[in-house]
């Protein structure tokens, strides 16, 4: 594998994978509104054939007809939104291929200018500047290479948690339930333990044993058995309890573990790293030219690790594994080609 092609498949491997699993989610999708539907018309269809006169089977009919007329609109929007992914699969492919198979310099450089507004509009997304990051997007005409729409929707789901509304990220949760279960993923099962918790909170004791028979203990969500009993101990407490392990569990800090557990959640199921790109980079760079100078005394002003704000971003990152050294003047800042006899 050439080096282009490594760099391609360490750093872009999300950017090909995104929009695939998007488009496998919405072919899942429409393959069971396309299964409803149908069953849903040869119901109807069985329901005609058997009325008693054709007069009545012909009173039928404009209702079939309808129905056969939205089966179609359905299918047609379906098909829209697969191709609409798809496309977005091939346009990234394309875009990698660009840079892989082409050696002119000019065209290297505005690939990886490109790329470098994607790694900037990824991570302003990631830390919620979304005005900006369209604004990079939109002065950068990289449209196609970036995951907006994942994102801003998640925004929306973050922001209904932070309003404490469980019900957007409840039904996340149930339109990748099968996928959440293959990760082992408990948010679903913490988002019913919190609406459970706002019963007790609101004094609806009777409430929160009706919503934990139908949410927590009859349900097919990975329950814990041990964090299903802890919950459930909440009955004998109120919401202001001096019980340090149950305040706990009333906490409004809750919320925000829940947001930050959506959004682990949901950089999993698209296969994005938990950091951004930029932080990715940025180490690697770092750690590439980072020696034991750099914290030394007798550091270079010509290194980026040796001055601030990145010798100190680089404290916790390993040193570099230099296996030939080179001398380089102090004065002029040259490299030795032989080595200088005194």
């Amino acid at each position: 594998m050439s080096n282009k092609a490594s760099e391609v498949v360490s750093l872009e491997y999300s950017s090909v994978k995104v929009p695939y699993e998007v488009l496998n989610k919405k072919f899942r999708q429409a393959q069971k509104i396309i299964d409803r539907e149908i069953a849903q018309l040869n119901t109807q269809i069985v329901h005609i054939t058997r009325l008693p006169t054709p007069e009545l089977q012909r009173q039928a009919m404009p209702a079939l007809r309808e129905k056969l007329q939205n089966f179609r609109n359905r299918y047609a929007d379906c098909l829209t939104k697969e191709g609409g992914y798809a496309q977005k699969c091939f346009q990234r492919l394309d875009h990698l291929s660009e840079y892989i198979n082409n050696s002119d310099v000019k065209c290297e450089a505005t690939w990886r200018k490109k790329r470098l507004d994607k790694i900037l509009v990824d991570y302003f997304l990631r830390n919620s500047y979304y005005e900006t990051a369209l604004e990079v997007v939109k002065s950068s005409g990289i449209e196609d290479i970036v995951d907006t729409d994942l994102f801003i929707s998640g925004r929306e789901i973050e922001n209904s948690l932070k309003a404490h509304n469980t019900g957007p990220c409840l039904q996340w949760c149930h339109e990748n339930r099968s996928r959440l279960k293959k990760t082992k993923s408990t948010l679903e099962f913490n988002l019913h333990t919190q609406n459970f918790i706002e019963h007790i909170r609101e004094g609806d004791y009777m409430g929160a044993i009706e919503y934990s028979r139908k949410h927590l203990v009859d349900n097919e969500v990975i329950n814990p058995p041990e964090r299903l009993q802890e919950t459930m101990v909440l009955l004998a407490f109120r919401a202001d309890t001096t019980c340090d392990k149950y305040k706990a569990l009333f906490s409004e800090s809750r919320w925000d573990e829940l947001v930050l557990e959506f959004r682990a959640s949901n950089y999993e199921l698209h296969h994005l790293h938990a950091d951004s790109l930029l932080s990715t980079v940025l180490q690697s760079g770092l750690s590439a030219i980072k020696t034991h100078q750099c914290y030394s005394s007798e550091k270079s002003g010509d290194c980026p690790v040796c001055n601030e704000p990145l010798n100190s971003l680089a404290t916790s990152l390993p040193f570099s594994h230099c296996t030939q050294s080179r001398l380089i003047c102090r004065i002029s800042g040259q490299v030795y080609h032989r080595i200088p006899v005194s």
